[in-house]
């Protein structure tokens, strides 16, 4: 093979190929009038904290970055929620040079931007690595435009960052191993932990793995320019200046995260020591292809040049020994939980750390066609021999199919043109340039196919689930049909709201379009979240308590609402004029002419509720701040139950440490139990009239029998029975007669568990679950009552990939229908690659309200939190229940200890104690951003109370003295007072702030100092 050298401009040929390849891929969804804005965390989370950024920077938001916010949830510090996000991004920043209406398309360019970004990182990394100029460029496109930057791209894009950062780290530790100054390295790192903590912890594993390998490698090859000691001084330098710099963001991150309701809550691994089946049997097909369903975060799709480079590399093991070694480490990385977690800061097991194996690949790739001249004819041997070994393998964890998507086929054929056009370049003794114009071409060409996998509707139908264009900023104006401009001008004073639990349904935990719309709504979602308000929602056993959200709509519950201080709920419209279940004491708001103020629907395409909104009052609801005489202490109050705590806080405040001259008090147990009777109202297959109305049903053989309407069967046996021959029933197997059996005793046994109270939920033996209600004995006790139900020892179960096929035999067996090998071979690859993850869903329904609870499964990386305990809300009535109706999916059977239905009373003694409280609200309150000042005047000590989330930000002084605050109700600001008038103020003050500032300062000053004298010394070096 000839070879040329031939210079070319590769920063510019990157741009034009970056700007060709992205008006092909993400130019799909621009044909199609959508928006790379993703309809659940893209529209829940990252749209609208960026039009809040933008509002900081251009000063409309009325507060500064650096605070208090009480638009984040029931209030929290605007930057150290914000760090997850934008404030360390600096591309973040570049939306305010956008229009105010333009933020859109701002959202987008910026996503774009940091993706050209990801490219020229590479670029510097080649040019340290002495990588030529063609390898440099194939390298950069592949790494730029690989599976992972992709889906980020469409999900995530502040997750394009550390795909920027990486190759820049590993570049400044390969500065310090040649002897230059490690004043790079100080300030990435500075750069890095200002940017995202979460990052900065992936980064620096990947960072520490890379040096200790490459220095090996270097030492091996006698080419290091440093002495060990040296060079691990300037590591150490690096990360204490890094550290120091970048302190003024990263230590109130820090803290804020250590005291975050991630802290400690996730289970390492989420239980796992292997992954599911599924996982493994996905791997072989992302390795180069990535739009199909992803399994804990494992986003490959690299090119299939790096794959070939990959295979190159192996055969030439020993020339190769470092990258190689490297291969092995990220192999069995991918197939170990334990080394996901790990990456993940001990939590969930999410392979979000593949985006270092990217610049592996990418520089495998880079490296071969530098080396492209080298290929010899044994090369192709191995090339064409584990190609083949792989699609064997992907067609064997593929349920024995090559049954691929249009894409997936596409970058298979693009895989083996690859071969192809090395092979004729062997054969051809082409020059050295023509070749590598042609992988490039191809390498364009695979680019784009990925890229057309997650963005156009031809290939994917992941594009679905993005926005349409204006979608999102209509959304965020219309979100409440514009019930929150009539509050905005209706109530100046401080207040809460919340919507009600199906005000919206979304795959998401919460949505933080509301923090837009100043209306001081309780939900939140966000990645760092208080863990003191995590521990009060855990405490009262608020069922939609997840780790990216504590609160949420705290389950509709009444006194939770109250205790929260939320004033207003926006309601559906349906469902007011259905009278629906609603909290007590909420009740509409009126127009002027006294009839119920209808708020109409403002759709929105997609994300709409098809209703309006209507606003609800509370008028129990409790102040931000109050005084409180009687105090429950840690003892008293953790003996009580979930709905005894709630409704005890009204009574007294309860107190982290005890306050001196508080009367201590003790509470009454709230709430009756109800005794029900549970019926199943689900009719397996048990007897042969039964089975005869089955088969027709479900025989779809073109037989007179199978068109025969069977609405008049299931009442009548013996009509039924004159359909026996014809459905081959007048002689019933012993195999149908057997699962009728079956099917009867499943009853029996499950009648004989469930007859002192719901002791479990059953599947029959065809799959189908039963469906279970509990006939209240008493139903005037439910009268003027919240009712609850507590189901506590939760066990779920789920059925093995043999059980399934089992149960599909048995469907087929009683419908007299075919189950061929074929059939059973499809159906073993659909539950194969569709299991259930240990999630089940548990729906409850009385006449007035419907509760869905979700287990979310081992395989959420977000929220997995396993549920042995649930205390469900069915809503207050005034009039009587009669019976709770309960289903469930996906588990094949849900055992319990002990389920009861509580009715907690609310009438006189709930509003004499609320109103108690509402009296003794701090005087003259104020609220700002930062501030909340007041008056109170008690005839004998109290406690000050808060449904302030705590934090040791806020201070407090009473009457011009400084004293110390305390946790009160498990999770807010409070603090003693003693007896007599007191002015109160609390001031914000973000935590670790001014600390590091002037550790910023200091490190700052530590890098000017090393640099120049660093610069220094090498100046005498070279003298």
């Amino acid at each position: 093979m000839k070879k040329v050298t031939k210079l070319v401009p590769v920063w510019l040929a990157y741009t034009i190929i970056f700007v060709g390849i992205v008006a092909c891929s993400f130019g799909a969804l621009r044909l199609t009038g959508q928006t790379t804005i993703w309809s659940l965390d893209g529209i829940a989370q990252h749209y609208p904290i960026l039009t809040q950024f933008y509002r900081i920077l251009h000063g409309t938001a009325h507060q500064s970055l650096f605070g208090w916010s009480w638009n984040l949830g029931l209030g929290a510090d605007q930057m150290t929620t914000f760090a997850y996000y934008v404030v360390g991004d600096p591309f973040s920043y570049l939306i305010a040079l956008f229009p105010a209406d333009k933020l859109e398309l701002g959202y987008q360019l910026l996503t774009i931007l940091r993706l050209y970004v990801v490219g020229l990182a590479f670029l510097a990394f080649a040019k340290q690595f002495r990588l030529n100029r063609g390898g440099a460029l194939t390298g950069a496109l592949i790494y730029t435009f690989n599976g992972y930057a992709f889906y980020v791209s469409y999900h995530h894009p502040f997750f394009l960052l550390p795909l920027i950062f990486f190759p820049l780290l590993c570049l400044a530790i390969e500065r310090i191993y040649q002897g230059h100054s490690f004043g790079w390295l100080a300030l990435l790192i500075g750069l890095v932990l200002i940017c995202n903590v979460y990052f900065a912890y992936v980064l620096a594993i990947g960072a520490v793995i890379f040096a200790i390998i490459r220095y090996i490698d270097l030492a091996y090859k006698h080419r290091l320019n440093v002495s060990f000691l040296k060079a691990l001084g300037s590591f150490i330098a690096s990360g204490v200046i890094g550290v120091l710099t970048s302190a003024v963001i990263l230590l109130p991150s820090a803290l804020a995260m250590l005291h975050s309701s991630r802290s400690g809550g996730s289970i390492f691994a989420n239980g796992l020591k292997l992954y599911p089946p599924v996982y493994y049997l996905n791997l072989p097909d992302a390795l180069i292809n990535s739009n199909g369903t992803i399994y804990y975060w494992v986003v490959i799709g690299t090119s299939g040049l790096s794959l070939l480079g990959i295979i190159w590399m192996m055969r030439h093991f020993r020339q190769n020994l470092a990258v190689n070694i490297t291969l092995i480490f990220i192999l069995l990385g991918l197939l170990v939980p334990a080394v996901a977690a790990t990456f993940n800061v001990m939590s969930t097991p999410s392979n979000r750390w593949v985006l270092l194996a990217h610049l592996v690949f990418a520089f495998i790739a880079a490296r071969f066609v530098d080396q492209i001249h080298t290929l010899e004819p044994a090369d192709f041997t191995w090339f064409l021999g584990v190609s083949t070994g792989l699609l064997i393998l992907v067609w064997a964890t593929n349920g024995f199919s090559l049954k691929l998507t249009t894409n997936n086929l596409i970058i298979y054929v693009i895989y083996f043109l690859f071969i192809t056009l090395l092979a004729y370049g062997l054969l051809q003794e082409l020059y050295a340039w023509q070749l590598k114009i042609g992988l490039l071409a191809l390498v364009c060409l695979n680019v784009i196919t990925t890229g057309l996998g997650f963005y156009s509707a031809n290939f994917s139908a992941s594009t679905e689930n993005e926005l349409p264009a204006g979608t999102a900023s209509r959304w965020a104006k219309t979100y409440f049909d514009a019930a929150d401009r009539y509050l905005n001008r209706a109530d100046q004073s401080f207040y809460r709201t919340s919507t009600t639990s199906d005000y919206y349904t979304s795959l998401t935990v919460g949505n933080n379009i509301p923090m837009l719309l100043n209306t001081h709504t309780i939900s939140s979602y966000y990645s760092v979240q208080n863990g003191y308000l995590n521990t009060f929602n855990k405490q009262l056993q608020n069922s939609q308590n997840a780790m990216n959200n504590p609160t949420d709509e705290v389950d509709d519950r009444t006194t939770m609402n109250s205790l929260l201080g939320v004033k207003y709920l926006f309601a559906r419209q349906d469902n007011v004029a259905n009278q629906a279940a609603a909290p007590y004491g909420f009740t509409p708001v009126k127009n002027k002419a006294g009839h119920i103020a209808v708020f109409t629907d403002q759709p929105v395409y997609g994300l709409g509720n098809g209703t309006g909104t209507v606003l609800l009052k509370n008028q129990y609801a409790l102040p931000l701040a109050y005084t409180q005489t009687k105090q429950l202490t840690d003892t008293t109050y953790n003996q009580l139950n979930a709905l005894t705590k709630e409704r005890a806080l009204l009574s007294g405040t309860h107190t982290s440490k005890t306050v001196s001259g508080v009367t201590k008090t003790s509470a009454t147990t709230v709430g009756k139990s109800v005794p029900y009777k549970v019926n199943v109202t689900s009719e397996p297959v048990t007897t042969l009239p039964q089975a005869i109305t089955y088969r027709l049903q479900h025989n779809t053989s073109k037989s007179l029998s199978a068109a025969v309407s069977t609405k008049g069967l299931m009442d009548d046996p013996k009509e039924a029975l004159k359909y026996a021959a014809a459905t081959g029933l007048d002689d019933p197997s012993t195999r149908v007669e057997d699962l009728l059996a079956q099917n009867q005793l499943m009853l029996t046994n499950n009648a004989e568990a469930n007859k002192n109270g719901l002791k479990q939920m059953t599947s029959d033996v065809l799959g189908q679950q039963q469906t279970y209600q509990l006939q209240i004995k008493r139903p005037k006790s439910t009268r003027n009552t919240e009712l609850y139900l507590d189901l506590s020892g939760i066990q779920a179960s789920f059925p093995s990939t043999k059980t399934q096929l089992a149960k599909i035999a048995n469907q087929s067996a009683l419908a007299g229908t075919p189950n061929t090998k074929g059939d059973k071979l499809n159906n073993w690859r659909e539950i194969t690659q569709h299991p259930y993850f240990d999630e089940y869903y548990l729906n409850v329904n009385t006449s007035k309200s419907k509760t869905t609870f979700d287990q979310l499964g081992i395989n959420n990386m977000s929220d997995y939190e396993p549920k042995h305990h649930l205390l469900i809300n069915l809503g207050y009535s005034s009039k009587a229940r009669q019976m709770v109706n309960l289903t469930f999916s996906n588990a094949t059977k849900l055992s319990f200890k002990n389920v009861k239905l509580i009715a907690v009373p609310f009438g006189k003694s709930y509003q004499q104690q609320t109103r108690a409280i509402q009296v003794h609200g701090l005087n003259n309150l104020n609220v700002t951003n930062n501030t909340v000042t007041g008056n109170t005047n008690r005839k004998q000590a109290s406690v000050l109370t808060t449904s302030i989330p705590y934090s040791t930000g806020w201070h407090l002084t009473v009457d011009g003295q400084k004293k110390s605050t305390q946790i009160v109700n498990s999770g807010f600001v409070g603090a003693s007072l003693t007896k007599g008038p007191h002015h109160v103020r609390l001031v914000y003050e973000t935590p670790g702030l001014k600390l590091g500032k002037w550790l910023s300062i200091g490190g700052g000053l530590l890098l000017i100092i090393a640099s120049l004298w660093q610069f220094v010394w090498q100046r005498r070096q070279q003298a």
